[in-house]
């Protein structure tokens, strides 16, 4: 039943994070709903075997990033930049949800790096549940007031047509950066390093979206 619950609770985190950077960019989420489904359980699986099976947390989030930009490629049909930069700006999002729970049950007393590398219990299931339902009612809240950004065109991607990436370079710097901030989250966490994750992960989405702004307001 343990497994049962850790793939579920898995799936449904995946598919909050995949709802964010879709909505982010005010692309759908309802087209190819099925694909979606599909490739947040097995992304959950990937997760346990991951944490529980070989028993490296460590490269959890970042085989998770790979996992979910090679999907947005090849299954969503969408250029590799712009896979890049929703990635990086949904997990960066994503991430930030997560550190600020894990802050406020350090306010109380809890400590918050057990918890996290916790695979099994209700305190870790709580923490990821409400990231969970905040990251939906954020998403939902997007939706409601059509806030995000429209730059990137719907899918599928016309791929015979390249990416300038001379307008894009501030874009591009930034999603790099942010990426690799991302991937790295969880080894800072193993240090011990999480007061110093909330504000890198708050500045790591602020640069996304300031970058990604200033491209919502150019004219192709």
């Amino acid at each position: 039943m343990g497994v049962i619950a850790y793939i579920l609770i898995g799936a449904f985190d995946v598919f909050a994070v995949l709802v964010l950077m879709l909505r982010l960019y005010r692309l759908p989420v309802r087209d190819r709903l099925l694909e979606k489904i599909v490739f947040a359980i097995l992304a959950a699986v990937a997760s346990y075997f991951i944490r529980i099976v070989i028993e490296i947390p460590m490269i959890d989030t970042a085989v998770l990033m790979l996992l979910v930009i090679l999907f947005m490629r090849y299954v969503l049909e969408i250029k590799l930049f712009y896979a890049a930069l929703m990635s990086s700006a949904g997990m960066s999002a994503y991430v930030a949800i997560q550190l600020a729970l894990a802050m406020g049950y350090m306010a109380i007393g809890g400590n918050a790096q057990a918890v996290i590398m916790e695979t099994h219990g209700y305190k870790v299931q709580l923490l990821q549940i409400t990231a969970i339902c905040i990251a939906y009612i954020v998403a939902s809240m997007m939706t409601l007031f059509r806030w995000g950004f429209s730059f990137i065109p719907l899918p599928p991607h016309d791929f015979n047509i390249a990416v300038n990436y001379e307008k894009n370079k501030g874009l591009l710097i930034t999603t790099i950066g942010v990426l690799i901030f991302v991937s790295f989250a969880m080894v800072l966490l193993l240090n011990y390093m999480i007061v110093l994750l909330v504000p890198a992960a708050l500045l790591s989405f602020g640069i996304s979206y300031y970058f990604s702004n200033r491209r919502d307001l150019q004219v192709d």
